[in-house]
């Protein structure tokens, strides 16, 4: 029964995995090009008939999007929000300050064991 359990918590987490992190966001710009398509680029009267293909539509929002949105959240990593958000979700979460403590525990030890191993190897 346990192996039943955990294949299946396996299983679960493979699933999950995939789901979120490739199907979600390719299932979502899908469904965010064909709203954004339909709303705003078919009703552009000053857009040619022959332009007004999805394939084209998706080829342009791609080519633009894509670097665009990698370039803000290049930006918002450097210059941003993203080191305030850290350094509060730090502050506020007791989970976190946990395992900051510990890491910062585990630094020590090992520095303790580089100081003895040279310690043991000078004469």
């Amino acid at each position: 029964m346990r192996i039943v359990i955990d294949r299946g918590a396996r299983f679960k987490q493979y699933f999950l995995r995939g789901h979120s992190n490739w199907f979600a966001l390719f299932f979502s710009l899908i469904n965010f090009t064909l709203i954004f398509y339909n709303l705003l680029f078919v009703k552009l009267f000053f857009i040619p008939e022959f332009l007004k293909s999805y394939s084209f539509f998706f080829f342009l929002f791609g080519f633009c999007y894509f670097p665009f949105a990698t370039i803000i959240g290049w930006l918002d990593f450097q210059k941003g929000t993203y080191k305030e958000e850290q350094r509060r979700s730090l502050e506020i979460s007791p989970i976190w300050q946990e395992v900051f403590k510990k890491l910062n525990n585990l630094e020590e030890a090992n520095h303790e064991v580089l100081q003895e191993i040279k310690r043991l190897k000078e004469p």
